[in-house]
C-alpha cells in the first residue's frame, strides 16, 4: 500500500488529510488547515509529492487526540 492508498483510505473514512514532507512540515501552502477528505485532492497533492508523508489533524475536526509524551 502506498501512502497515496492509505491516504484515500483515510479520507474515505471522513477523515482530513494532508501531506508531510520527512521533516513532519505540511506541503500545502497553508498547513493542516489545507487538510480535505476530498479523493481528487488528495490525489493532487500525492502526484506532486509521491513520497509524502500523511499528516493528519487532530483535535474535533477529525476527532483524533494525541499525547505525545518526550522524555
Amino acid at each position: 500500500m502506498t501512502n497515496l492508498d492509505a491516504a484515500l483510505q483515510y479520507a474515505s473514512r471522513g477523515l482530513v488529510v494532508f501531506p508531510c514532507g520527512i521533516d513532519k512540515k505540511p506541503l500545502t501552502e497553508n498547513g493542516f488547515k489545507s487538510a480535505s477528505k476530498d479523493p481528487a485532492q488528495i490525489r493532487a497533492w500525492w502526484t506532486d509529492n509521491p513520497d509524502a508523508s500523511i499528516g493528519m489533524p487532530t483535535g474535533p475536526g477529525n476527532g483524533l487526540w494525541v499525547l505525545d509524551i518526550d522524555m
